[in-house]
C-alpha cells in the first residue's frame, strides 16, 4: 500500500432537557408550522409591489446588486431562481469575515461544527453533512474559482481577497462539475485590475496577543496582461490555560498567499493563471469535561489509577477553556493548487470554457485521546490528498430565447491516512499495570510504544460526467428550465490495521483488521441521474416566483478507521446517498428597493442517509434508512435611511427519520429504533441580524464614521457526534454578539476600527463526543444509558484593532 508522508509534529453550561423524540405526528400533512413564515413573505412581496414602483420614482433604491455565478453565468442573485445567500467584498470586510466558520454565522441553514480535530470540520446545510478527515464525501462541495477542494479541512485557513462567497442549498449537481448532493459553497477571488495599478494594506492586534496582515497589489502589465497577487498573515496565543502542564494552549498562526495572471489574448480568447498556497500551525481545540454528565464511578476510578490528582480533570467550569488534561493537541496543515481557466468567444456568442484544476493538501495532526491528566494512546494522523480536474463547459450566447449550459467533468483523487495511536508515557505503567498487574506492564514496555496500534488506508477515485441545463424563456415573466447530469465514480481502496503492542486492546482499542482491494460497486450503483426541474415568474419587475424539484447523489464509499472488533466486508463499505428535493420561493425587492427580501420553503428527502455510529473507540459510517428535512428559510437586506442598513437571515428547520432501525445505541446499550427522531446538528430555529450606520464625521473631512452590531441565535440543537438522540448532548440556545465601529474615507481610502467578538462571552459547545474508552475507566453509566461527555467549546470573548489602507 502506498502511504502519506508522515510528518514529525512537536510535542458552566448544564444540559437540561431531552433530546427530540418521535412524535408520532404526520409532517407530511401539517406544513403549517414552516409555511406560515413563507405565505407572509409572499403576500407582502406581491401586496407592497405598487408601493415600490412609487418608491423607485422617488429615487429611495440604497440596496447595492451583488452579481452571482450560481448557474455559471453572471447574474443579479434576485434573477436566479434557486434558494441562495450571497455576500460581497464589502459585506466581508465589513464584518470582518476571516474563515468559512464566519460566514456560517450569517447564512440561514448552514452551519460549520468542529471536533477535537481541526481538521474534522462538518459543514452543514439543512441539517446534513459530513465530517471531514474520514473518507466519505462531503455532502456540501466547496469551489473556489470553479476548483473543486474535496476535503474541508483544506479551506480552513484565512480566507483571502474575495469578490463573493455564495452558499448554495439544494442539490446542484446539473451545472457544478463534481456532484453536490444538499448545496454547495462558490467562492470567487478578486479578478486582475486592468485598467490602472491599485493595493490594499492591512495591519491589526487584539486579544490573546493576535496579528494580522494582510494585502494584495494588482494592475496591467500591459494591455493584454495583468496580474494580482494577495496575500495574509495571523498569528494568535491560545484561549486558554492548562494548569495540568502550566502553559497555555491553543496557539495558532495561519499564512496564505494567491497569485493570478490574466490574459486577454484577443477579443475572443481570455486565460486566466493562478497558484496558491497556505498552511496552518496550530495548538488544538478546546475540549472540556461536562460536569453535569459525569457519573459517580468516574473520578474514583481514574484517581485509583492515575492518583488523586487526577479527579482535578473536573474543573469549576466546563466551557471557561481552563482545563486540567493531557493536551498535546498539534496541526500541521499545509495545501497548494495550480489552475488554467480558459474561454474563448464565438463570433456567434457561444462560449467554451475550460477549467482545469491540480491540487495537494497534507495535514499532521497529534490529538491527546483520554484527554486526561496522563499521556496515555496519543492519536497521530497523517492525511494526504492530491487531485486533478478537468471540466468543458460550452454556454449558449444570453438573452435568447432559449439559453443551455453543457459539460463534461473528470475528476481523480488519491486519499491516503496514516492513523497511529502511540502507547504514551503512562500506559504501561500505571495503565496496564492497573487493569492486568506488574508482569503485563514489563511486557507492555518491552513491545512498540510508537505505533502501538497502527492503521493505514488508501483510496482512489475517478468520476466522470456529463451534464447539461436549459432554460426557455417563455415570454418577459415566464421561464422555464430542465437540467440533468450522468454522474460514473469509480472508488478502490484498502484498509490495514496492525497492533503492535497487544497490550493496548486492554482498552478495547483497535484489533487487527485487514481489506484489501475495496470495491464501492460492492455496496451500491457507482453511477446515477440527477436532474433538476424548475420554472419561475415574475409577478411584477421586483417580485420573482420560483418552484423546483432537483435530485441530489452522493457516491458511497469505505469506512477508513478500525474498531474495537474488526469489521466485516460488508461493514466496511456503506452505500451512497439518493436526495429528492422541492422547493417553492419568492424573491422580492419592495418599498422603492430599499426592502430585498427572499424566502424559501423546502422538503428534502434522503435515501440511505450516511450516519455515524460510535463503539467506544471509533465512529463507524453506515447507512440509515430515510431521513427528511423540511423548512423555511428567508433573507433580506432593509435599508430604511441612507446611512441605515439592516441584514438578516431567518430559518426554520424540521428533520425526522422516516426509517432508522438499528441506529446508534445510549452509551452502554443496545442499537435502537429511532424513526421519528430529528437529526443532530439540525437547530429547529437559527437567524442573524446586522445593523450597519454609517454617517459624515464632520471633524475630520472627507471622513464617515460607523457602528456595527451582529447578533446570531441558534436554537437548541443536539451536537453529539454520534447521531443517538443522547439528551447530555443537548446545546441549549445561545446567542453571540459582535460589534464594530471606526473611521473610514468616503472613497474608502482607509479605514480604523476597534471590533469584538462573542462580546458577551458566551459558554457553548459546537460538538459533543463521548469519553474515549469510557467503559474501560469507569466513564459510562450502563444502568441510566449515559456517558461522561466531551464538549468542543466554542471560541471566547476576542476584540481588536484594525487599519486599512487602499489605492
Amino acid at each position: 500500500m502506498p502511504e502519506p508522508r508522515r510528518w514529525s509534529v512537536g510535542q458552566s453550561i448544564k444540559n437540561n432537557g431531552g433530546a427530540k423524540t418521535a412524535s408520532g405526528r404526520n409532517i407530511m400533512v401539517n406544513p403549517r408550522r414552516y409555511l406560515s413564515v413563507f405565505a407572509l413573505a409572499l403576500v407582502s412581496a406581491v401586496a407592497n409591489s405598487a408601493f415600490a414602483q412609487q418608491a423607485a420614482d422617488d429615487g429611495a433604491e440604497r440596496i447595492d446588486e451583488i452579481t452571482v455565478t450560481a448557474q455559471r453565468r453572471a447574474a443579479n442573485i434576485q434573477d436566479v431562481p434557486i434558494s441562495i445567500s450571497a455576500f460581497s467584498a464589502e459585506f466581508i470586510e465589513k464584518s470582518g469575515v476571516e474563515t468559512l466558520q464566519d460566514i456560517a454565522l450569517y447564512s440561514p441553514n448552514f452551519t460549520i461544527s468542529t471536533s477535537s480535530s481541526k481538521t474534522n470540520q462538518r459543514l452543514t446545510i439543512r441539517g446534513v453533512g459530513s465530517v471531514a478527515n474520514n473518507a466519505l464525501e462531503p455532502s456540501v462541495g466547496v469551489f473556489i474559482d470553479g476548483i473543486y477542494y474535496p476535503r474541508t479541512g483544506a479551506v480552513l485557513g484565512s480566507l483571502i481577497d474575495l469578490e463573493v462567497i455564495e452558499v448554495l442549498r439544494g442539490p446542484q449537481g446539473t451545472l457544478f462539475g463534481r456532484n453536490t448532493a444538499v448545496g454547495a459553497l462558490n467562492i470567487r477571488t478578486q479578478a486582475a485590475s486592468r485598467d490602472k495599478f491599485e493595493s490594499t494594506l492591512e495591519l491589526g492586534a487584539g486579544s490573546h496577543n493576535s496579528y494580522h496582515v494582510g494585502g494584495s497589489i494588482s494592475g496591467p502589465f500591459s494591455d493584454a496582461v495583468a496580474f494580482r497577487l494577495s496575500g495574509v498573515y495571523n498569528e494568535r496565543d491560545g484561549f486558554g490555560d492548562n494548569a495540568y502542564t502550566g502553559r497555555n494552549y491553543g496557539e495558532q498562526d495561519d499564512f496564505n498567499i494567491r497569485g493570478k495572471l490574466e490574459f486577454d489574448l484577443s477579443s475572443q480568447f481570455n486565460l486566466v493563471l493562478s497558484a496558491d498556497y497556505g498552511e496552518i500551525n496550530g495548538g488544538g481545540q478546546t475540549v472540556e469535561l461536562m460536569n453535569s454528565t459525569v457519573p459517580a464511578t468516574f473520578l474514583p476510578r481514574i484517581s485509583a489509577i492515575f492518583g488523586p490528582a487526577a479527579a482535578n480533570v473536573l474543573t469549576s467550569n466546563p466551557t471557561d477553556h481552563d482545563i486540567f488534561q493531557d493536551h498535546q493537541d498539534l496541526l500541521k496543515d499545509e495545501q497548494w493548487g495550480l489552475s488554467a481557466t480558459a474561454e474563448y468567444r464565438f463570433g456567434s456568442g457561444h462560449v467554451i470554457k475550460s477549467i482545469t484544476g491540480y491540487r495537494e493538501w497534507e495535514a499532521a495532526n497529534v490529538e491527546s485521546t483520554l484527554r486526561l491528566p496522563t499521556d496515555v494512546l496519543p492519536r497521530v494522523s497523517n492525511f494526504s490528498t492530491e487531485t486533478f480536474s478537468q471540466e468543458l463547459q460550452l454556454l449558449s450566447p444570453e438573452g435568447q430565447k432559449f439559453e443551455y449550459i453543457a459539460g463534461l467533468y473528470y475528476y481523480d483523487e488519491t486519499y491516503l491516512i496514516d492513523q497511529d495511536f502511540d502507547a504514551g508515557a503512562n500506559f504501561c505503567t500505571p495503565l496496564v499495570r492497573a487493569f492486568a498487574g506488574a508482569a503485563a506492564a514489563t511486557a507492555c514496555a518491552a513491545l512498540p510504544q510508537k505505533a502501538a496500534s497502527d492503521g493505514k488506508f488508501d483510496q482512489k477515485t475517478k468520476s466522470t460526467a456529463v451534464y447539461g441545463q436549459g432554460t426557455w424563456n417563455a415570454n418577459d415573466q415566464l421561464s422555464f428550465t430542465l437540467g440533468g447530469r450522468y454522474t460514473n465514480d469509480d472508488k478502490t481502496g484498502n484498509f490495514v490495521n496492525t497492533v503492535n503492542n497487544r497490550f493496548v486492546t486492554t482498552l478495547g482499542l483497535r484489533s487487527n483488521d485487514t481489506q484489501l482491494n475495496l470495491d464501492a460497486a460492492a455496496y451500491g450503483d457507482t453511477e446515477a441521474f440527477t436532474y433538476f426541474l424548475n420554472a419561475s415568474y415574475f409577478a411584477t419587475d421586483d417580485v420573482m416566483l420560483f418552484a423546483t424539484t432537483s435530485t441530489g447523489y452522493k457516491a458511497g464509499g469505505f469506512n477508513s478507521e478500525g474498531a474495537a472488533a474488526p469489521l466485516s466486508r460488508a461493514q466496511r463499505g456503506f452505500a451512497p446517498e439518493e436526495i429528492k428535493n422541492y422547493e417553492i420561493g419568492v424573491k422580492s425587492q419592495i418599498f422603492g428597493k430599499t426592502l430585498q427580501f427572499n424566502a424559501t420553503a423546502f422538503r428534502m428527502d434522503i435515501e440511505n442517509y450516511q450516519d455515524r455510529s460510535f463503539d467506544g473507540v471509533s465512529l463507524i459510517v453506515r447507512n440509515a434508512g430515510e431521513l427528511r428535512a423540511q423548512g423555511v428559510e428567508t433573507d433580506f437586506i432593509w435599508a430604511p435611511l441612507n446611512q441605515l442598513t439592516f441584514t438578516g437571515g431567518l430559518a426554520y428547520l424540521d428533520t425526522e427519520f422516516l426509517d432508522y432501525r438499528g441506529a446508534s445505541p445510549l452509551p452502554g446499550g443496545q442499537p435502537q429504533d429511532l424513526t421519528g427522531a430529528s437529526a443532530h446538528f439540525a437547530p429547529e430555529w437559527q437567524g442573524s441580524l446586522v445593523a450597519d450606520w454609517t454617517d459624515s464625521f464632520t471633524p475630520i473631512s472627507g471622513a464617515d464614521y460607523f457602528l456595527r452590531g451582529e447578533t446570531q441565535f441558534v436554537d437548541d440543537v443536539n451536537v453529539g457526534s454520534s447521531t443517538n438522540q443522547d439528551p447530555q448532548t443537548i446545546q441549549k440556545a445561545y446567542s453571540l454578539l459582535n460589534a464594530r465601529l471606526g473611521l473610514r474615507a468616503n472613497n474608502d481610502r482607509w479605514e480604523a476600527s476597534l471590533f469584538g467578538r462573542n462580546l458577551a462571552d458566551e459558554g457553548y459547545c459546537v460538538n459533543f463526543f463521548e469519553q474515549p474508552f469510557g467503559a474501560a475507566i469507569g466513564a459510562v453509566d450502563a444502568v441510566a444509558r449515559s456517558s461522561a461527555q466531551r464538549c468542543v467549546v466554542g471560541e471566547p470573548r476576542t476584540w481588536g484593532v484594525q487599519l486599512k489602507f487602499k489605492r
